[in-house]
C-alpha cells in the first residue's frame, strides 16, 4: 500500500498513468454517457478508499467540511470568520498535539485553507456541488502538500468537461512531470546524499551551520518545488489545471518577490484571506488611525507568524515565519521612505550590480530563515 500514497513510489505513478490513459483513451464514449466531473469523482473517491490508510477519517472530515461549507452557503451568510474557526478547529487540535493528535488526518492544513477558500468565494463565485467539493478537497495529486488550488479555478476545469484532454496539454503536463521528477528524485537525493546528509546538524561550528542553512536550502527547492511540478503536471495530463507554485524564488530582489515566487499558492492564500482582511480589520483601532506603516506591517508581521504557525506549533516553524515578517516588513519601511522621496541606497551601483546585490541579501536572508524552519539549528 506505500507505494501508491501520493508520490510516494512507482505503484502511486502507475495509477495515475492508467487513469491518464483510461480518459484520453475512452473519453469520446465517456463523454455519451457520463460527465467528466464524475468520472473525476468517482477517481478520487475509489483512489482514497483503497490507498489511505484510516480513510474512513479523511472522509469524515470531508462531511464534517462540507456540512459546515452547505451550511454557510446556503444561508448566503457574509460574516465567515466563525465558519473558518470551526473548519480550522481540527487543524488547530492537530496541530497543539502533533505527537499524539486527536485528528491525525493527511494533508489536514491544506484540507483547511482550501475549504476556508471556498467558503469565503462563495457569495462571489457561487456554490460547488458535493461531488465538486469532494473533488476539489481530496483530489490525490494536491491533498498532501498542495498547490493551493482555488475552487472557482478548480470548478471551471470540470465543467470544461472532457475539453481539456487533449494532446497538447496530455504533452505540456508531462514535460512538467518530468521536471518535477528530475528536481525531487535526482537533484534532491543527490543533494541529501553527498551535501546535507555528510554534515553534522548538532555540531556548533560556524561553518558547520553554514554548510547546514545553505545544503538545506538547496534541498528544499528541489524537494518542494519538484514535488508541485508533479502534481501540477499529472494534473494537467487529467484535464485539471493546478497552478504553478514555483518561480526561480531565489532570484528574488526583495521578501515581496520571494514569496511571489515560493510556494506561491500559500503567499497567495494568505494575501487574500488573512492579510487583506486583518489589514482591513487593524483601520478600526483608534490609536492606529492614520499610522498606515504600521498597520501593515502588523498585518505583515502576523501573516508570516500564521504561516510558521500553519506548519507547526514549534519554535523553530514560528520563529522562520516571524523572521521573514521582519524582512518584508523592513522592506515594506524601505519601499514607503523612498516613495516620500528617501534616498534609495542601491541607486548608486549600476542597474545589473544593484538587482544582484539585493538577491544576494534576499537569498541569504531566506537561507537563515530556512535554517531555522529545517529544524536542523543546534540549541
Amino acid at each position: 500500500m506505500e507505494n501508491i500514497f501520493p508520490f510516494s513510489g512507482i505503484g502511486f505513478f502507475l495509477i495515475c498513468f492508467a487513469f491518464i490513459l483510461f480518459l484520453h483513451i475512452f473519453k469520446n464514449v465517456l463523454k455519451k454517457i457520463i460527465s467528466y466531473k464524475m468520472v473525476v469523482f468517482i477517481g478520487v473517491v475509489v483512489y482514497i478508499y483503497f490507498a489511505i490508510p484510516e480513510s474512513h477519517e479523511l472522509f469524515l472530515i470531508l462531511l464534517y467540511t462540507y456540512i459546515i461549507y452547505w451550511l454557510f452557503v446556503t444561508n448566503k451568510f457574509q460574516e465567515t470568520f466563525f465558519a473558518m474557526i470551526v473548519i480550522a478547529f481540527p487543524m488547530i487540535i492537530h496541530k497543539i498535539d502533533m505527537a499524539n493528535p486527536m485528528f491525525k488526518i493527511i494533508g489536514i492544513s491544506y484540507i483547511t485553507f482550501r475549504t476556508i477558500q471556498a467558503i469565503v468565494d462563495s457569495q462571489n463565485y457561487g456554490k460547488l456541488s458535493f461531488f465538486e467539493f469532494t473533488s476539489f478537497l481530496l483530489f490525490p495529486t494536491t491533498l498532501l502538500a498542495g498547490p493551493i488550488d482555488r475552487s472557482y479555478r478548480f470548478q471551471e476545469d470540470l465543467q470544461k468537461g472532457y475539453e481539456n484532454l487533449n494532446f497538447s496539454n496530455l504533452l505540456k503536463g508531462w514535460e512538467i512531470l518530468i521536471v518535477g521528477v528530475l528536481f525531487k528524485f535526482v537533484f534532491a537525493e543527490l543533494v541529501a546524499m553527498f551535501w546535507l546528509g555528510k554534515i553534522d546538524e548538532n555540531s556548533t561550528l560556524f561553518m558547520d551551520m553554514v554548510n547546514s542553512a545553505y545544503s538545506y536550502t538547496v534541498y528544499l527547492f528541489f524537494d518542494f518545488a519538484g514535488y508541485s511540478a508533479m502534481a501540477v503536471g499529472l494534473s494537467i495530463m487529467m484535464g485539471i489545471f493546478i497552478p504553478t507554485n514555483f518561480n526561480h524564488p531565489y532570484l528574488a530582489p526583495n521578501p515581496q518577490d520571494f514569496w511571489r515566487r515560493f510556494h506561491i499558492t500559500l503567499g497567495s492564500w494568505l494575501n487574500d484571506y488573512f492579510f487583506k482582511p486583518l489589514y482591513k480589520y487593524l483601520h478600526n483601532f483608534s490609536f492606529l488611525k492614520g499610522r498606515k506603516l504600521l498597520i501593515q506591517n502588523i498585518a505583515i508581521t502576523s501573516t508570516f507568524l500564521l504561516m510558521g504557525m500553519w506548519n507547526g506549533l514549534t519554535w523553530y516553524f514560528i520563529f522562520s515565519g516571524f523572521l521573514f515578517g521582519i524582512y518584508s516588513s523592513i522592506h515594506n519601511s524601505y519601499v514607503l521612505y523612498i516613495k516620500k522621496g528617501g534616498f534609495d541606497y542601491f541607486s548608486i551601483f549600476p542597474p545589473i550590480l544593484s538587482i544582484n546585490i539585493k538577491r544576494f541579501l534576499m537569498l541569504n536572508g531566506a537561507v537563515f530563515a530556512l535554517y531555522f524552519f529545517s529544524g536542523r539549528v543546534p540549541l
